[in-house]
């Protein structure tokens, strides 16, 4: 980390615009954070809310981000989010239901004057995690607005979901789903880290 802010102080117009995305980023998860904690939700009905399907849910316990490597094509990992707090950030910036959640983690990397922002969710099997992939493409076209352009895209062999006005991109595979959210990064680096994350999962 203290190596890519130094090889960040050339004082490109460039890296200066990345550097203040990511303080808004990084701002804006820990402003979530403490605005959970304010609160005090309790588990008891965080997890009969937040759960429904009774998914056997490990939120208590996350270990989901464990599956994403400490290091990608030259990119450092740093767990923002993870288990409960991760799905009531998700719960409070999405339209509709969330549901039968096992577990899930949002997962910076930071590195090459780049950021990828990488929701990983885990679902009971791969059943449900391809129906609420699913269930996600036709929620988003329904709501309209930029999310309606929405289509099927692929990576190689690999079909994702792509969000053309937000340069945002999602795929599942078995009881995994994954969501990309690329900061200055091109397609093809995208590609590749979607390719690399696709492989590791199990």
């Amino acid at each position: 980390m203290q190596e890519w802010f130094e090889n960040s102080k050339s004082g490109t117009p460039k890296k200066l615009f990345f550097l203040i995305v990511l303080l808004g980023l990084t701002t804006l998860t820990l402003g979530c954070v403490q605005n959970f904690q304010k609160h005090q939700v309790t588990s008891s009905n965080f997890l009969n809310n937040a759960t429904a399907g009774k998914a056997n849910s490990t939120l208590g316990n996350s270990t989901v981000a464990n599956l994403l490597p400490d290091g990608l094509m030259g990119m450092h990992k740093f767990v923002a989010l993870k288990g409960k707090l991760a799905l009531e950030f998700v719960k409070k910036s999405h339209r509709g239901p969330i549901k039968y959640v096992k577990d899930i983690a949002l997962v910076h990397y930071l590195g090459n004057n780049s950021m990828m922002l990488v929701w990983i969710t885990e679902y009971p099997s791969a059943e449900v995690a391809e129906n609420q992939t699913l269930l996600m493409v036709k929620g988003m076209k329904k709501f309209g607005s930029v999310w309606e352009s929405v289509n099927e895209t692929s990576f190689g062999k690999l079909k994702v979901y792509y969000v053309p006005a937000k340069n945002q991109y999602f795929f599942y595979k078995g009881k995994y789903m994954i969501y990309l959210i690329p900061v200055n990064m091109d397609r093809s680096a995208v590609e590749n880290f979607a390719l690399k994350v696709y492989s590791i999962l199990p």
